[in-house]
């Protein structure tokens, strides 16, 4: 018994700093693991893909094909409704950063940058300038054309005549393929908006806009709706100060025939106090009462050590005033990239992990919800790193902590040099009056340490009112009374005593609190 309460006295803070590490590695990994918002499942891998390019999906029955580039080619994968993989399909294929492919019917038609091809025979079926792998249907440009290509006979048929320096772009929704067309000059920027149906190209209309002589146009997104086209544009400044080019967002709905009324817009970070900020990767898509966004943004997240934020997916509806609702959809460690819809309750999105890069879905589905809401390897593997990181700052509690422990010090340095023989015959007042020099020390200087920054970042039940007080003075009495049930068995001196207080007293503050301080 005598040698177990001996062994207490290291053996009792062992396992409170193993407690606090834990508290630490769980409240970590519920932060790397937090669902990007109430209503939508947690990431949910299905692929890996060897680049940053929004995989192609589509709907077959009951089931849901997703097909991605590999480092061997193109791999199709077939799952059933709850995205357990059914069948895996591979297409040997040259690839590299410009591949593009087009998939239907078990056909694979692939793109390079200058030519397409037929991925059975290997043949070359013709140059272009740009490829559009839609649905169902091919669209590419070749020397200012735009053409539709046959993809049972590879013929191709001329649809529209592209002016020089005019950006096309194309979108297929559900119930239609639609163009634009973008042309920059010194009269400002001219569009027109055609539907392709039935083999044919009909106009639409056609509009005007001006924007600022310091902006550019970097982006335009745009879908149709009834009689009237929804745009959204992107801007970036040409100079800047900082010499750092800076993003605006102009956002209108107008009847066709009608210039755009542009009014300027920002994202607002649904789950921080910012804006967010790098707004890409943008798809869009409308009904009768709203219009919905889906894109990449830099925004809020506690998934990362020391980085307050990452680039994720979010979901913004517009509605008929322009008023704007902000989700948070994705919510991992890693950079997110190229958003696109599954269905209507389903989305995919690949994250930057380096070599293999990630493709990840989540879902309303209450059946992928319980289904991602598991203990992952990596997500253990993100909380460990997150809490490792957070401990190798704690230490600098030490630092701090020695405008505590070096009034006490001093104190004993007075009396072993003084004519008192207190020290030499181990008067426990000397003991008492070092703590309670130390307790002094600790409650007047606590805010270097318990800043107002530590405390906002620290949980709950570390941060409530009057916690500093109380859990200085909680770990004084925790750690005196380690200290008395082992002390008078190891027969150790008042100077050693102290010291061993001041040290257990550090350390519990530097785990509890310390990971807080940056």
């Amino acid at each position: 018994m005598k040698k177990l309460k001996g062994k207490l006295i290291w053996l009792l803070p062992s396992i409170i700093v193993l407690f606090g590490i834990t508290l630490l590695f769980m409240e970590n990994y519920n932060e790397v693991t937090e669902p990007a918002n109430e209503e939508w499942s947690r990431e949910l891998e299905v692929g890996l893909t060897s680049v940053l390019r929004t995989p192609t999906t589509h709907l077959l029955d009951e089931k849901r094909s997703i097909t991605y580039i590999t480092e061997d080619g193109v791999q199709r994968n077939i799952y059933d409704d709850r995205y357990n993989l059914l069948n895996k399909e591979v297409y040997n294929i040259p690839v590299d950063k410009f591949t593009e492919f087009y998939f239907d019917k078990n056909r694979l038609i692939f793109a390079d940058y200058h030519n397409i091809y037929d991925e059975k025979s290997g043949e070359k079926i013709t140059e272009i300038d740009q490829f559009f792998p839609l649905k169902n249907q091919i669209l590419y440009t070749k020397d200012q054309e735009l053409y539709i290509l046959d993809t049972d006979q590879f013929e191709s048929t001329p649809l529209l005549g592209l002016d020089d320096n005019t950006s096309l772009q194309v979108q297929q929704s559900g119930d239609g393929t639609y163009l634009l067309t973008h042309k920059a000059d010194e009269n400002g920027n001219q569009m027109k908006y055609y539907e392709f149906t039935e083999g044919e190209v009909n106009k639409l209309g056609e509009s005007e806009f001006s924007i600022l002589g310091t902006e550019e146009v970097r982006d335009i997104q745009f879908t149709f709706q009834n009689d009237s086209y929804h745009l959204l544009l992107t801007t970036v400044q040409k100079q800047s100060m900082s010499g750092k080019a800076s993003n605006y967002y102009y956002y209108a709905e107008t009847p066709f025939g009608e210039d755009p009324d542009l009014k300027k817009m920002s994202f607002q970070d649904p789950v921080g106090n910012a804006e967010l900020r790098e707004v890409s990767d943008l798809i869009m898509k409308s009904d009768e009462n709203s219009t919905t966004l889906l894109f990449k943004a830099i925004g809020s997240t506690e998934t990362r050590f020391n980085e307050p934020d990452q680039f994720n997916i979010y979901k913004s509806l517009i509605d008929k005033e322009g008023t704007q609702q902000i989700t948070r959809m994705s919510n991992t460690p890693d950079i997110s990239h190229h958003p696109t819809w599954i269905d209507g309750e389903t989305i995919a999105w690949v994250d930057n992990g380096g070599d293999a890069n990630k493709i990840l879905i989540s879902s309303m589905d209450p059946s992928i919800i319980e289904k991602a809401d598991q203990v992952k390897q990596s997500s253990l593997i993100h909380a460990l790193g997150k809490t490792m990181g957070m401990l190798s700052f704690s230490f600098l509690a030490l630092i701090i902590a020695m405008f505590w422990f070096i009034w006490p010090f001093l104190f004993l340095v007075v009396l072993m040099f003084s004519s008192n023989r207190a020290m030499e015959e181990d008067h426990s007042w000397v003991l008492y009056t070092g703590i309670t020099i130390y307790m002094l020390a600790a409650l007047i200087v606590r805010d270097p340490i318990f800043s107002d920054r530590l405390l906002a970042a620290a949980p709950q039940y570390l941060s409530f009112p009057g916690s500093p007080f109380l859990f200085i003075i909680g770990f004084a009495l925790l750690a005196f009374a380690i200290l008395k049930s082992g002390a008078r068995i190891r027969d150790w001196s008042i100077s050693i005593q102290l010291t061993y207080f001041i040290g257990i007293h550090v350390l519990l503050v530097t785990i509890f609190f310390g990971p807080y301080i940056m």
